[in-house]
């Protein structure tokens, strides 16, 4: 598992990359490029300790005239009472699929979404890895600049495979908030 998130962590900004200057010549606003910042607390912590995302850095494009695919970098640094260090790291990946339809595929998007989403992290502090499945609805709003502010709710689980063999679910309740522009 480890060397498998490796290569997707990697392979990540490559596709990223590659679908930016495919499109760089469309004269539609067709890549959102943005942040999300966040805060992770897990109730295992002790208290006052967290995660602080240090690259929130979000990518999004219409796949379709209803769904977009969505890319989230995970570089966490943890907080903790014994000293601060980076604890987590590797991807989200959702799939908006907006209520409205637009009149064409190569279009920024907008409106309400619910989105699928997995995501990929090891956690070096408590040695563990991550898989995430959950869902998230939420609203695209779309101004006239291209700016874009994007509120989501994420309700699911997350699997830990512990480097000892232990492994578990846990809850996941998020708040995502993301705001970019669309190029």
């Amino acid at each position: 598992m480890k060397k498998n998130l490796k290569h997707i962590v990697f392979l990540v900004p490559i596709l990223v990359f590659y679908g930016i200057t495919l499109n760089a010549q469309d004269e539609k606003k067709y890549n959102f490029i943005g942040i999300n910042p966040s805060l992770t607390v897990e109730p295992f912590y002790e208290k006052g300790e967290l995660d602080i995302n240090i690259l929130p850095l979000v990518y999004q494009r219409p796949l379709t005239k209803r769904m977009d695919i969505r890319f989230t970098s995970i570089l966490n640094l943890g907080i903790r009472n014994e000293g601060n260090e980076i604890s987590h790291f590797g991807f989200e990946t959702a799939l908006p699929i907006f209520f409205k339809s637009k009149e064409v595929v190569k279009e920024s998007s907008q409106g309400f979404f619910v989105a699928p989403i997995v995501s990929f992290t090891r956690n070096r502090i408590e040695e563990h890895n991550n898989v995430g499945l959950w869902i998230e609805p939420g609203y695209n709003l779309l101004f006239d600049n291209d700016f874009a502010l994007s509120f989501g709710l994420q309700l699911g689980g997350t699997y830990f495979a512990y480097d000892n063999g232990h492994t578990k679910w846990g809850n996941h309740l998020g708040i995502k908030i993301i705001f970019g522009r669309w190029f």
